[in-house]
């Protein structure tokens, strides 16, 4: 049974989508607000359901709980605000007089009054015990979107459509302050607990924090991109966080109105609160999770996932023990926070790993995916040290400065990112190319970053500066890869217009264009000596340039399939080259002599890297295997055939006795190799590789299941463990319904990726497979050979 998170409990489904959550302040029960107008209020011990409350004819906007918890009171677009007994579940009172929508409902903190805002742009009032109206505040122009109490009850303070923020006093009924200043609806405000100060946050991309004794503005916060949908203080005081469409959550301290940290979502962010106790925050976001984040040091300590939509909306619970999530999914899902720290969430990306890089002093990894994040990995343990998230789509390149304390990192959404490599944090973000960054690299001195882009042009950033300083225009169609010479005076490009190009480092000059290749240059390399250049493409060749003249030395034939990857050996004696149908071939440079052909891998060779003393090579494969080859002898010394996934990308690290293998891998696996050499060959072990957070649980009934409580019963329904042998078949009818989904969403590249109708099916056929590898299921697998039989055949 996959995805059971540790720390989870059941979740409450719903018959329709659900708008407000709220635990009452005793914790003994909670409520939840729907679309169709019902409440359903549970029991936390055990999460039976209490009372279903039937009264509002339309959706429930917003539902809170008195002082006492005796009460729930709840605002609807019906116009009306209702007032329900927690003890026997009826009605006590309907408070009419709003023209318009309720659109939220607060209580006093001493609960003897509650307030209501309107779609009819006014603020009521209300006397709990009578249910009479005591005021009507008039002065907002547009709807009023959020009413709060201050914690001395004092004032309330209302949020609007009309760009402003009004507070008013209780007693009399009248305004104090117009909070004036954003340019476009506040969305959500906040008192401090002091109540000294009101945060507003607005569709203008700013927080404001305001003086409640002179309406003056403290500070205004303008750091987000875009929407703030969320603000709140932490109990203390000292600190703000907001949450933005931007995919951030910030921290913010409020004396100074600075940013302490920016934490990262994959999508939009709805939703912020902090834990009781303040340590904790909470955000909720349409990448379909919840995460929890240290507020001392700004650092994910949890992922929770389960959710299949976007969540509008998280809470804490009274004690701070448990997190209560709502979604788009129709689902309310409930989270032990202590226990949930028992999963290891670090456990590796969860979809392609497309390069793997070592640091300089070979203790630490670093590996981007097609997840959007960089991560980086200790070595000795392959503990996850940090997530570094920024990008907002696939990244495609990350490596390491030669000094080893930064990061780069380029991707899909057309910026190359700097992070630090100690503490993970964004250092700046290079924006300048039009199109995804295919590729980044740092000169050997580390004064200078490279990039390549599908805009057709490179970039050359000065490392301290981050400005760039040269745009390098000259390919045709997209550049897909960048490196540097040796001594870092020149740069090698190659791209899809099937040439290379040389160009001065300096001048940003093309010294000279190699156009030798009669289809795509799809690897090139450096001899360590800088004078020449070996390139491998789509033409079935490797040649051979002199970096001085430009001119094509030598070129070998030999390759059946185009030559997908290549490498020079350290000794510069040797070009070792690999190609579409796993044969790895090793070539004598003086000579222009084929020495070896390595067979043995039966699908297409992705990487291969020479160890430092040039007697051995290392390749991966699509075949899921890595093998270590002796180019002395031409013989396999060893093969790694327990891959769950074909091996995208490969590392060495070579120690003094001990060398490292590390494999990215599709499935989004990092794992990691101890390669020992003696004299009866190489010794491989399995050093670390992900955890898998699952059971393994099928075909049981509850009968079978021995030591549960009735939670732990409820939750392994929920999740298909157990129950009716019919429940099977279901599963099997959502897991179609979920292929025919992908496949209906299969992306068909453009002409800028493809030339050709047989280049368009194999990239449908791949994305085909790349899917697959993380289905189990029989039927799936039966259903996508199909599929891509008929794609191939139709071809």
């Amino acid at each position: 049974m996959t995805d059971v998170q540790f720390g989870e409990l059941p979740y409450l489904k719903q018959e329709c989508r659900v708008l407000s959550f709220v635990y009452s302040p005793d914790g003994k029960s909670a409520a939840a607000g729907l679309e169709n107008g019902k409440i359903i209020v549970y029991l936390t011990l055990g999460w039976e359901t209490l009372w279903t409350l039937e009264g509002h004819n339309k959706r429930v906007n917003n539902i809170v709980y008195s002082p006492d918890s005796s009460l729930i009171v709840s605002a609807s677009d019906d116009r009306t605000i209702r007032l329900w007994d927690i003890q026997s579940g009826i009605c006590n009172r309907v408070l009419n007089g709003h023209a318009g929508q309720v659109t939220s409902v607060a209580y006093s903190p001493r609960g003897g009054q509650v307030a209501s805002a309107s779609d009819d742009m006014t603020v009521k009032l209300w006397d709990v015990q009578t249910g009479e109206c005591r005021q009507i505040c008039i002065g907002h122009t547009s709807k009023v979107l959020g009413i709060i109490f201050s914690p001395k009850e004092r004032q309330i303070a209302s949020n609007s459509w009309d760009c402003t923020v009004r507070l008013w006093d209780i007693e009399a009924g009248k305004s104090l302050h117009v909070l004036r200043g954003h340019e476009d609806t506040i969305e959500c405000i906040a008192y401090s607990p002091q109540g000294d100060q009101v945060a507003s946050a607005s569709h203008d991309h700013t927080v404001r924090l305001w003086d409640v004794v002179t309406g003056e503005c403290r500070h205004e916060l303008t750091d987000h991109g875009f929407f703030i949908n969320s603000v709140i203080f932490s109990p203390s005081g000292k600190q703000l966080a907001s949450a933005s469409s931007d995919l951030e959550v910030r921290l913010w301290d409020v004396e100074r109105g600075v940013c302490l940290y920016t934490l990262y979502h994959d999508d939009e962010v709805r939703s912020v609160v902090y834990s009781p106790q303040g340590n904790l925050v909470a955000s909720a976001s349409d990448d379909n999770t919840v995460r929890l984040w240290d507020a001392e040091v700004g650092v994910c300590r949890q992922t929770l996932t389960g959710h299949s939509e976007f969540v509008s909306s998280v809470v804490f619970s009274p004690k701070g023990d448990q997190v209560a999530s709502i979604s788009g999914d129709m689902t309310v899902r409930l989270w032990d926070v202590g226990s949930g720290t028992s999963r290891h969430i670090s456990s590796g990306h969860y979809w392609t790993v497309n390069q793997v890089k070592s640091s300089p002093k070979g203790n630490h990894i670093a590996t981007c995916s097609e997840d959007r994040t960089v991560r980086i990995w200790d070595v000795a343990t392959g503990v996850c040290r940090q997530i570094l998230r920024g990008h907002s789509s696939d990244v495609y390149s990350v490596v390491y400065s030669p000094q080893g304390d930064q990061i780069a990192s380029g991707g899909f959404d057309s910026t190359v990112r700097l992070w630090n490599a100690e503490t993970g944090a964004c250092t700046h973000t290079l924006i300048g190319h039009s199109e995804s960054v295919n590729a980044v690299v740092y000169s050997p001195q580390g004064d200078q970053l490279a990039s390549a882009s599908w805009d057709c042009t490179m970039r050359l950033w000065d490392a301290r500066s981050r400005e760039c300083t040269h745009i390098l225009i000259g390919h045709t169609k997209s550049v897909n890869g960048v490196m540097y010479s040796p001594n870092g005076n020149r740069i090698l490009s190659y791209s899809w217009d099937s040439t290379l190009r040389i160009w001065d480092v300096e001048t940003g000059n093309c010294d000279h264009t190699l156009p030798g290749h009669g289809g795509w240059a799809l690897s090139v390399a450096y001899s360590p000596q800088g004078d020449q250049i070996v390139s491998g493409g789509n033409d079935t060749t490797v040649r051979v340039w002199d970096v001085s003249t430009g001119e094509c030395c030598q070129s070998f034939r030999g390759h059946d399939e185009r030559v997908t990857t290549l490498a020079y050996s350290p000794k510069n004696n040797q070009i070792a080259s690999g190609d579409g149908d796993g044969s790895l071939k090793v070539w004598d440079t003086e000579a222009g002599t084929c020495l070896w052909t390595l067979a043995g891998h039966t699908g297409e060779i992705n990487k291969i890297v020479y160890a430092s003393r040039g007697d051995m090579v290392i390749s991966s494969s699509d075949d899921k295997s890595v093998r270590l080859w002796d180019v002395t002898s031409g013989q396999c010394r060893a093969v790694i055939q327990d891959y769950e996934s074909l091996v995208v990308d490969i590392a060495w690290i070579e120690t003094c006795d001990i060398n490292y293998l590390v494999a990215g891998c599709r499935n989004g696996h990092v794992e990691m190799r101890q390669v020992k050499s003696d004299q009866d060959g190489c010794h491989v072990s399995l050093r670390w590789k992900p955890t898998r957070a699952e059971l393994d649980v099928e075909d049981a009934t509850i009968q079978d299941v021995q030591g549960l409580s009735q939670l732990d019963k409820q939750l392994l329904i929920q999740r298909g463990a157990v129950g009716e042998p019919a429940h099977r078949l279901h599963e099997g009818i959502k897991k179609v319904n979920t292929m025919a989904s992908v496949v209906s969403t299969l992306k068909t590249p453009s002409d800028r990726d493809v030339e050709d109708s047989d280049s368009t099916v194999k990239a449908m056929v791949e994305q085909l497979q790349q899917w697959v590898e993380r289905v189990t299921d029989p039927l799936l697998q039966d259903l996508v050979a199909l599929i891509v039989k008929h794609i191939q055949g139709y071809n």
